[in-house]
């Protein structure tokens, strides 16, 4: 209230404006905290009585003694420099500062934790998975010293260490695959993650890792994997929403870097001091916007586009050397592919051209559309069924439409396993309908390469197609929204001669993408009427070129073109942003034949538009001529696998430095005042200054400072954070907040150690061990009586911690148990089974969810796609931060939510099954079943009560085949042809209560 700050020695001492001087050090009598500490009345006491603060008699007179000492302040000690603290040697340190604060409180450790008990804890902490009963019965049976530490060494070697370790940096740096703004669209981010994970495989020192994240592209000669790094300043929410202020955004941006590595690296609220001095901690408002100027340089707007050339900024592309080879190859196939066919191109003669306008005008032409400018491929495929109502001549009369995918359902997407045949089935009920036509619509699906749209690529690759009507063959030909292949007419999009196959997919701005079975004769269908259509199409080449979906649609509209003036004439397709005709000739084709150029437009626009038509014409007779097809077709094929090829490239945002932008003080954080001064880029004031020789300072500079000796706070921080991970807590509670408003660390001495142990060579992996080895971490974690009196909360850890496993271990443990998990190590991100209508109120686009297919669904949970405003429900329900802001330390709950989620949700229902179809063959299942899940034999009453479970089940599905039907079909991986189904769908049951058991996602 006096804006008095005793935090601050050189503040506490100056006189305040009545002449008191709160502290004068020698002099208690004369200072005045000593004053109103001792005063007399209660008015003048402090601290108030409102503020229920009470300090003893005890404390009065040790301040009062330290005022009389001379008032020494020693400094907070997050900010003090980290000395090493000593310690025995030949014994590891961590349980020799343990057990110093255990005596000193009159407690002992307990005793080391049983060696089942042991193997389960350091399994789950350094991987994130449960061992094996191989792996449990050989760490029994070894007796030897080395026992445990070879066991640690494996675990450290495994790359599940590394998606562990991964996984909490990743919360730390915000990283997720949207932009969390406006339409939280997906950007090109994954490849940073593998960066992660590749680091902590690799034991990449972490103060290398730290300058390639800040400043990966400001190294000398920079590596392709440095760049990648360097996404990391690209990690912040961004928004594409057309009615932002630029300004204001790039303020949102800037603020958020600041925010993030303070807490991700120094554990400080650096972020309290954007609107003014940090009220407790000594960063003033001019340290965050001097921070915030370090990032000046960063190349971005505020408005960041999420489609065409330019969405989401500066990328680079990552191709392995093998598409580069590949990629090569091709360039130079299609190079002479064209060279062949711009020898042969030639311009209509005066003669062809009055030909082809008779046979335009005769109808002759009739489907007939010129080459898309702006294709795109399509490699998959998720179905839904609209009736066209508003197509004229739609007679559907009603009903219900109904369609279901057969094999699965969900979008192909990358990195997944194409089926070789998808089977789209349409049953009409109750109504009855009159069809010409059935089409597959093109829909682009959010978050795919390219926003939905495989990159540069034109051509979705079908292998045949085949359409049956209740059973009978349907003649039909194909077309799309802008060619065809009616007899006699010229195959544009045919890679190999045969009209039913080789289809390439429009799919452009201004165009409706298009796949149409245009039936021979019209379709009359009544009630249960069943048309059924098969696409097959390469699912192993290009199994990474990934694009949207189709949606089918019926339609009864009749197209007629018998000549100019008929409403008929107009496809309801439109070619270059213009209507093209059904005659086949783009308008500007048309305008061409007929001499005609548009009306009320100058000589010099007349006579562009007039070479327009002229251009449009030649290029209408070039792809039309008969004698170019067979080079057409070569070429088609040749672009068609080049643009699959490049589809399947992983892209990733990187960063780029450019001129620094003007950084000010911000009054109030308000971006539109420009009344602070400017700044320019350094450390905080309290840890004095870089030497950059009078040059601006740099990301580098930066990044060089956080590792260094001089600064104390990011090896605290990160131990601290680490030491979280092995027991449940940090060595100080607070781990964002290392300042005075932060907890003191329970063992100053033993954080100290670990620092300075980590700063000699920033080797994670050796601090990892170094905990894990400690006896500290091998206790019970059985509490005594005396323990849960005097240290309820267990900081001085007298014994082990027990708690829940994160979000992505539930999943991945699941799995595990069931068999299905796919232990493929980094790669593009994934989508689990997700709620239907889960997306429905996220617009721009709207969205609908396509799920992976194959292995892609059992991948480990650190591959999930990470959508910040719809993070998985999964992932959410069992604590997982959505990222959209840094996080350190994860809150752990335990609610009948989750409990509901193991039952429920289809990820864990799939799993369920299949580990039971395992049981199945085992003579004891239910000891077999513990034995994979909990390492344990069951004791007598829970093998009674699980019994009891299967066989009350087995009684409900004996006589209920349709309810074990719809249990165990659930997922996407098969059920045996021969199982037993009643028995299956009851030893499920078990199975659920077993994944749904509080021992077997708790870490002991």
């Amino acid at each position: 209230m006096a804006n008095l700050r005793l935090d601050l020695r050189a503040e506490a001492i100056k006189p305040l404006k009545d002449g008191a001087i709160p502290i004068v050090p020698g002099d208690p009598d004369h200072s005045a905290i000593i004053q109103r500490i001792f005063a007399p009345t209660a008015a003048r006491r402090m601290p108030p009585q409102y503020a229920h603060k009470e300090i003893s008699d005890q404390q009065k007179e040790t301040i009062r003694r330290w005022v009389a000492e001379g008032a020494v302040y020693q400094g907070h000690w997050a900010y003090m420099p980290i000395t090493r603290p000593a310690a025995p040697a030949g014994s590891n340190p961590i349980d020799f500062f343990i057990q110093a604060g255990l005596t000193k409180a009159g407690l002992t450790a307990a005793p080391e934790a049983d060696r089942r008990t042991l193997i389960r804890r350091v399994t789950l902490d350094l991987t994130g998975l449960i061992p094996t009963p191989a792996e449990v019965s050989a760490f029994e049976n070894d007796r030897s010293p080395q026992a445990y530490e070879h066991l640690v060494d494996r675990l450290l070697d495994s790359p599940h260490y590394a998606e562990q370790r991964a996984m909490h940096w990743l919360d730390a740096v915000r990283y997720a695959d949207t932009c969390g703004f406006h339409g939280d669209n997906i950007f090109p981010a994954w490849p940073y993650r593998d960066y992660v994970l590749n680091s902590f495989r690799n034991n990449k020192p972490f103060d290398q890792f730290t300058r390639e994240q800040l400043a990966g592209d400001l190294l000398p000669n920079a590596t392709t994997e440095q760049k990648v790094a360097s996404a990391y300043n690209r990690l912040n929410r961004t928004s594409a929403e057309g009615g932002l202020q630029p300004e204001e955004y790039l303020a949102k941006y800037g603020a958020d870097r600041v925010r993030t590595v303070s807490v991700a690296w120094l554990g400080s609220t650096m972020g309290c001091a954007e609107c003014h001095d940090h009220k407790f901690d000594p960063f003033l408002t001019k340290d965050f916007y001097a921070m915030k100027a370090f990032f000046a340089d960063v190349e971005e707007t505020g408005l960041l586009p999420d489609r065409g050339e330019k969405a989401w900024g500066t990328q680079i592309e990552l191709p392995t050397a093998a598409q580069t080879h590949q990629r090569e190859a091709l360039d130079k196939d299609i190079a002479l592919a064209k060279q062949a066919l711009d020898a042969k191109l030639t311009a209509p003669t005066p003669e062809e051209e009055r030909a082809l306008l008779a046979q335009w005008k005769s109808g002759a032409l009739a489907w007939q559309f010129q080459r898309p400018e702006a294709a795109r491929a399509l490699n998959g495929a998720k179905l839904n069924v609209y009736n066209e109502e508003a197509v004229p001549g739609n007679v559907y009369s009603g009903g219900e439409l109904v369609a279901e995918n057969k094999p699965g359902h969900g979008l192909i997407v990358a990195s997944g396993h194409n089926p070789d045949n998808e089977t789209y089935i349409v049953t009409l009920r109750p109504g009855k309908g009159s069809w010409t036509s059935l089409g597959l619509d093109v829909e682009t699906e959010d978050g795919l390469p390219g926003n939905g749209i495989a990159r540069g690529a034109d051509r979705f690759l079908l292998t045949g197609v085949e359409a049956t009507i209740d059973g009978k063959p349907i003649a039909f030909s194909l077309a799309t929204g802008d060619k065809t292949t009616q007899n006699g007419m010229p195959a544009m999009a045919v890679l190999d001669h045969d009209p039913n196959t080789g289809w390439g997919v429009q799919l452009g701005e201004s165009t409706a993408p298009f796949l149409a079975l245009r039936f021979a004769e019209r379709l009359e269908t009544g009630p249960d009427t069943r048309i059924v259509v098969t696409l097959r199409h390469d699912s192993l080449e290009y199994r990474r070129a990934v694009i949207g979906r189709f949606r089918l649609a019926l339609s009864s509209a009749t197209y007629s073109w018998p000549g100019e003036g008929t409403a008929g004439n107009r496809s309801k397709y439109k070619e270059g942003g213009e209507f093209a005709w059904a005659g086949g000739l783009p308008m500007a084709a048309i305008n061409a034949l007929k001499g005609e150029p548009s009306k009320n437009k100058d000589a010099k626009e007349a006579e562009k538009e007039v070479a327009a038509n002229r251009k449009a014409l030649r290029e209408y007779f070039d792809w039309t001529h008969p004698e170019l097809t067979p080079l057409m077709v070569k070429l088609e094929s040749l672009e068609a696998k080049r643009n699959l090829l490049q589809a399947s490239i992983a892209h990733v945002v990187t960063t780029v430095a450019v001129a620094p932008r003007e950084t000010r003080i911000l009054p109030r954080a308000n971006w539109m005042d420009k009344t602070g001064a400017i700044v320019e880029p350094a450390i905080p004031e309290m840890f004095g200054k870089l030497e950059t020789n009078g040059r601006r300072a740099t990301r580098l500079d930066l990044a060089n400072w956080i590792v260094s000796p001089t600064n104390p706070l990011t090896s605290r921080a990160f131990v601290n954070r680490t030491w979280r991970e092995f027991f449940g807590t940090g060595i100080s509670k607070t781990l964002d907040d290392l300042g005075s408003q932060g907890e003191w660390p329970t063992n100053p001495e033993l954080l100290d150690w670990l620092a300075s142990e980590f700063m000699h060579d920033w080797d994670v992996k050796h601090l990892v061990r170094t905990i894990v080895l400690s006896k500290t971490y091998r206790q019970s974690s059985t509490e005594s009586t005396l323990a849960a009196a005097k240290d309820p909360e267990n900081r001085l850890l007298s014994h082990q911690a027990r708690y829940r496993a994160d979000a992505e271990n539930v999943h991945d443990i699941a799995l595990e148990l069931s068999g299905l998990l796919n232990p493929e190590f980094g790669g593009p991100s994934v989508r689990p089974y997700e709620p239907d209508g889960y997306l429905a109120t996220l617009n721009f686009p709207k969205r609908e969810y396509s799920a992976s297919r194959g292995e892609d669904l059992y991948r480990r949970g650190i591959y999930t796609l990470w959508r910040r405003t719809f993070l998985h429900p999964s992932l959410l329900n069992f604590d997982a931060p959505t990222r959209e802001e840094c996080t350190v330390n994860r809150t752990v709950s335990n609610t009948p939510l989750q409990a509901l989620d193991l039952l429920n949700d289809p990820i864990f229902v799939e799993a369920a099954r299949v580990f039971a179809e395992r049981a199945l063959s085992k003579s004891d299942q239910i000891s077999w079943i513990f034995q994979q899940a909990l390492n344990r034999n069951p004791t007598v009453q829970e093998r009674s009560i699980l019994s009891d479970l299967y066989a009350k089940n087995l009684e409900r599905f004996t006589a209920s085949p349709d309810a074990a039907r719809e249990l165990t079909v659930i997922g996407d991986s098969p059920v045996p042809k021969d199982a037993n189904l009643p028995k299956l769908a009851a030893l499920t049951m078990v199975t659920r209560a077993i994944l749904n058991l509080h021992e077997t996602i708790t870490r002991n």
